[in-house]
């Protein structure tokens, strides 16, 4: 597919200065006799290295919106490049492979693995890429450190407090270097204190050049991203850069 600028000279989607181009996207939802649009032609740009924040109330369409970037569903019509890749219609196979090679998850709930250390957890998006073990612990080790937790290396999950399990999966998401960090209401679990260290700690990895897309529903937390945007009944209500 491509667009057209003012020129009329066709310009490809597929770009090496964009991690995600969308546009039109909708997405329907058939409820009985009745068809849903969740989404209403949504289309931005989002460039290497730039720290953006989505928010939403219930029903604004967000979290269909995050499912489709997160290459978690596919949209109705329209079209999605992620690091160049056409996925808008993508099988869910093909999905599941982009989402392990191109992005880091952080969530609200963590989603760490009980069983697992600190530092299996961390490796886990390394053993899906074939890693061997010793690359996997060395790497793994240099992420658990950087985030602070190099200490506590052998403990599991409930051994640590809210704010060292998201530091794991801080380290964990970006073991693969993905092309896209997506932070899902990353501190929603956390006292305020904690929460601002850790969002100390995505404002850093925002200044080393880091593409974030933060999801929140708190203004305050959103305000630390250069660009905001609201989304109101499936469309783009504002867009803003600060």
């Amino acid at each position: 597919m491509t667009i057209w600028n003012k020129k009329r000279k066709p310009q490809s989607l597929a770009s090496e200065e964009y991690v995600i181009r969308i546009r039109d996207l909708c997405k329907n939802f058939q409820m009985g006799d009745t068809v849903v649009q969740a989404l209403r032609g949504i289309s931005f740009d989002l460039t290497r290295g730039e720290y953006m924040s989505i928010m939403g109330t219930s029903g604004s369409g967000k979290s269909t919106l995050l499912n489709i970037l997160g290459c978690l569903d596919t949209p109705s019509s329209g079209e999605y490049f992620l690091d160049g890749l056409a996925v808008a219609q993508m099988s869910d196979n093909a999905l599941s492979a982009v989402r392990r090679k191109k992005i880091g998850f952080i969530f609200q709930s963590f989603n760490l693995l009980g069983q697992l250390s600190v530092l299996e957890n961390i490796s886990v998006p390394l053993f899906y890429q074939g890693w061997t073990e010793r690359d996997s612990r060395e790497r793994a080790s240099k992420l658990a450190k950087m985030v602070g937790l190099g200490h506590r290396l052998k403990h599991k999950p409930t051994e640590l407090s809210g704010g060292q399990c998201q530091r794991v999966a801080i380290a964990r998401a970006l073991a693969n270097e993905p092309a896209l960090i997506f932070a899902d209401e990353p501190t929603g679990n956390l006292d305020s204190a904690t929460g601002r260290e850790i969002m100390q700690i995505l404002d850093g990895l925002a200044e080393q050049g880091r593409t974030i897309i933060l999801v929140t529903h708190e203004r305050d937390i959103a305000e630390h991203a250069k660009r905001i945007i609201n989304l109101t009944d499936g469309v783009i209500a504002s867009d803003e850069r600060r």
